[in-house]
């Protein structure tokens, strides 16, 4: 039973700011990606105590919002590649320039866009094919959280920083600081225990920006107080050239986010041509296999950040095997959880909808998504991997032409064409991830990534 055998030392890495191990990593990414996901729930169940349509304007403002902010990670993932290389390396002058340059560059990108946007939140939601009083508030809702978006983008670089540095639990612990204080103020506009200026839509809007501010001041007062020895104040105007660097790998990866978000949009609404009962069951089922996706997920991200500081100190070897480690880790994980979910499956689904029809055609699609988390465990790790070593362009293309060939395209085929219906769109799904992690398995397999090292390339300053 080697294949379930951990070796602890692979999970190791020692740096200026003392030993990093991946638990100390996965256990706050994963707490962070739950925590946002469930203080969205909650913020969606009471807005729903509020009104229909209050949910109808903050979700289309929402998803807009999402692919905005996706543009906006591409600093803050960039430096965050960029500043492992060079702790990797002991290089920890170019490390604090790549993390001086990211906050500045983050701040203004995200303020020059943010305002842009907001002067033309009505046309912009008008594009989304709501009318009437919907398109009000969703266009106010949109305008006051675009404004003030710098602020989010801020946080995401100081954040981004805080995890390079091996301090990832003060990161989970501004972001469930923020969803706390979000949450309160939502409660208080939407259920009112006492009178507040703050009402309907731009209440809730309102209280989003400052529950944002409150995280800003406090991961500020966090970013005082932690011995990183960034020394800012020493910085100058040549400081900021370290931007291609971050650029050079961020913009890769914020390509491929957005191109498999807007494939997410097409795919929806593709599935919603089959009909009411397969769009609610692909809404209900996303919301269950979500807590395969997240582990998974988390672990790729702690496996990129470890890989980038390997990669940096030059220990290739034990980069490729802590990448194998992972890999049949993510892989048994899926597998047991998504057998779980087929087991309990009828109760699973019955929480959400007593629809017998919606309940047999989950039945189904539980079954094809064990091959779908299979091909998604390869990515999660391989594709992060692959990342952390600097080795972007490569998966940006494979990433594009994958899901807009395979995902989106045979969604269409199968589902609607040979009336397969939505186990046809899985399927599908099935083919997009089980083939960009096939070819990013061989391509890590090939070690081409050795030779992507930033350092090696002179890529940093």
């Amino acid at each position: 039973m080697k294949i379930l055998i951990i070796d602890k030392e692979l999970n190791k890495i020692e740096t200026p700011q003392g030993t990093i191990t991946l638990t100390s990593i996965f256990i706050p990414f994963f707490l962070e990606i739950m925590l946002l996901n469930m203080m969205g729930t909650v913020n969606t169940i009471m807005l729903g105590h509020y009104s229909d349509n209050a949910v109808a304007a903050v979700g289309a403002a929402s998803q807009l919002m999402g692919m905005i902010f996706t543009f906006y990670t591409v600093i803050s993932t960039g430096a965050s590649i960029v500043i492992s290389h060079n702790l990797g390396a002991n290089n920890e002058k170019s490390a604090s320039d790549a993390a001086f340059t990211s906050i500045i560059f983050s701040g203004l990108l995200s303020l020059t866009i943010g305002v842009i946007l907001s002067i033309f939140a009505y046309p912009i939601m008008s594009l989304m094919q709501i009318k009437d009083s919907l398109l009000l508030e969703a266009s106010t809702y949109f305008r006051i959280s675009m404004i003030f978006s710098f602020v989010q983008a801020t946080i995401s670089s100081f954040s981004a920083i805080f995890r390079s540095y091996g301090k990832p639990k003060t990161a989970v612990t501004v972001s469930l600081f923020m969803n706390i204080i979000n949450a309160i103020l939502t409660f208080i506009v939407i259920f009112r225990p006492f009178e507040t200026p703050l009402q309907g839509v731009r209440g809730i809007a309102i209280s989003y920006v400052i529950s944002q501010v409150c995280a800003l001041i406090l991961i500020l007062i966090l970013f005082a107080k932690t011995p990183l020895d960034l020394q800012f104040s020493k910085k100058s105007f040549k400081t900021l050239k370290t931007i291609k660097n971050i650029l050079y790998i961020g913009i890769p990866g914020g390509i491929s986010s957005l191109s498999y978000s807007m494939s997410q949009v097409v795919s929806t609404s593709i599935i919603a041509v089959l009909g009411v009962t397969a769009i609610s069951a692909k809404i209900y089922l996303s919301n269950v296999f979500f807590y395969v996706y997240v582990i998974g997920l988390s672990l790729g991200l702690s496996t990129s950040l470890m890989i980038g500081w390997l990669a940096g100190a030059g220990k290739y070897e034990q980069a490729y095997r802590l990448n194998r480690q992972n890999l049949k880790i993510t892989i048994s994980i899926n597998i047991l959880i998504s057998l779980l979910i087929l087991v309990f499956g009828n109760k699973i689904i019955s929480l959400f909808t007593n629809n017998t029809e919606i309940i047999a055609i989950s039945r189904i699609i539980m079954i094809i998504d064990i091959l779908v988390e299979i091909g998604r465990g390869f990515n999660h790790i391989e594709e992060n991997s692959l990342r952390g070593a600097g080795d972007v362009f490569f998966q940006m293309i494979i990433s594009i032409i994958s899901c807009w060939s395979m995902s989106i395209f045979f969604s269409y085929i199968l589902g609607i064409k040979l009336s397969l219906g939505l186990a046809g769109c899985w399927i599908a799904f099935a083919m997009d991830e089980l083939f960009r992690g096939t070819i990013y398995f061989l391509r890590w397999n090939s070690r081409k990534w050795t030779q992507k090292s930033l350092l090696d390339n002179n890529k940093v300053s």
